[in-house]
């Protein structure tokens, strides 16, 4: 079994300027910075740029990095503010290019975007699967943010509120929120999820 790294420790050595330690912190954190770019935006095209602008920002932030927290929660919060900066810009270009588009042809069809669902249908290996992260995707953008970080990216409820800049309460809502609009919309795929009567935003485990 492979053990972990401790991101900790080598950004630590990339502050130092130790020899070498920048390209330990890449080998060991690639794979995962790039699925957490992949599960972010919506074109699989920009995954490998991204996660290069990500370790860049991560070096040029070395000598302000404080071990005061998680190596990942300093991380994560890069990851997640470039992945939001790269969709809206996306989007904007999207929207000037079908304005465009319309006064040239004097119509509102709106041509499909090819790459709005092929990373889902790529990615899933059954129609359940495909269901569930349809279901994901079509979340407000900071549910789905708070459940990226805390199913896939294993970060707890304070370390999701640095990330993301919000208060204990707000994660433990938003994370509920999200989690109750999953039930609601994957229902009729998977039948009723099992449910604790006593469930609440405060009382998330």
């Amino acid at each position: 079994m492979t053990e972990a790294p401790d991101g900790r420790a080598l950004m630590l050595a990339v502050a130092g300027d130790r020899a070498g330690a920048f390209e330990a912190l890449v080998d060991s954190y690639e794979t995962r910075v790039k699925a957490a770019v992949a599960r972010s935006i919506r074109d699989p095209s920009s995954v490998d740029d991204l996660a290069q602008e990500v370790f860049l920002r991560l070096f040029r932030a070395r000598h302000r990095y404080q071990p005061s927290a998680r190596f990942e929660t300093f991380l994560y919060r890069i990851i997640l503010n470039l992945c939001i900066n790269h969709t809206q810009s996306r989007q904007r270009r999207r929207t000037w290019s079908l304005d465009a588009a319309r006064d040239e042809q004097g119509t509102g069809y709106e041509p499909p975007d090819p790459a709005a669902e092929a990373p889902l249908e790529a990615m899933a290996r059954s129609e359940r699967a495909l269901a569930v992260r349809q279901a994901v995707e079509q979340l407000p953008d900071n549910q789905r943010q708070a459940l990226l970080l805390s199913r896939f990216e294993g970060l707890g409820y304070h370390e999701i509120g640095e990330v993301m800049g919000l208060s204990l309460p707000a994660v433990k809502s938003l994370l509920w929120r999200a989690r109750e609009a999953l039930r609601e919309r994957l229902r009729p795929v998977l039948g009723e999820l099992e449910r604790t009567p006593a469930e609440a935003p405060g009382e998330l485990p």
